[in-house]
């Protein structure tokens, strides 16, 4: 059963993969192409906004995390919150000066 949970984040990443590919008219190599577009600023600002929001302890070492966690899910939601909000665009321009 733990290598279940083992396996479990890529396999959910890879499910929303093919649901994302399924929904769309684009073929695999092009959905790709179309997450690979993003500047080295945007990932820059995407982790640092990771880290800020706490992300980054949940992956220390070879255990994977428990995503079910109460701390786990408060801090991917304020991840979330920060990455579709003000904190992103600042840090983005930030990165881009």
């Amino acid at each position: 059963m733990k290598t279940f949970f083992k396996y479990l984040p890529a396999g959910l990443a890879l499910l929303a993969m093919q649901s994302a590919i399924a929904g769309s008219t684009s073929t695999p190599e092009t959905a790709f192409t179309q997450q690979a577009e993003l500047s080295r600023a945007e990932v820059q600002a995407d982790l640092a906004i990771w880290k800020r929001a706490g992300m980054d302890k949940f992956w220390r070492g070879n255990q994977t995390p428990d995503t079910f966690s109460r701390e786990y899910r408060m801090a991917q939601a304020e991840y979330q919150r920060m990455r579709s909000g003000t904190e992103y665009q600042q840090e983005l321009q930030r990165r881009k000066q």
